[in-house]
């Protein structure tokens, strides 16, 4: 048996700012009220823009993701080979600003 999911289907830029920070806010009152009302855990909350992405494969997915066997570390670049370079030449400057 599936855990409840909760999905949340933000209107987009088609809205206000005023009425999208209300939605916002509504949906974590609403998801208070069912778990405290119906003793209902939802461990999975997902947001969507439009339900055009809905599909039973995106669900499937999102509720059961595929581990991936192998995992790729981050590839430190090779440096240098064992050379750093012309070596800087600095000259110095006397009291007055003078070239030594």
């Amino acid at each position: 048996m599936s855990p409840p999911v909760f999905i949340y289907s933000m209107p987009g830029y088609t809205c206000s700012i005023k009425e999208r920070m209300l939605y916002s806010s509504c949906k974590n009152r609403l998801l208070d009220e069912v778990e405290r009302d119906y003793q209902l855990e939802v461990t999975k909350k997902m947001e969507i823009d439009s339900g055009d992405g809905l599909t039973e494969d995106f669900l499937y997915e999102e509720m059961h993701p595929m581990e991936h066997t192998l995992k790729q570390a981050f590839a430190k670049p090779h440096g240098p080979g064992g050379k750093r370079g012309n070596k800087r030449l600095i000259k110095e400057t006397g009291e007055n600003g003078e070239e030594n």
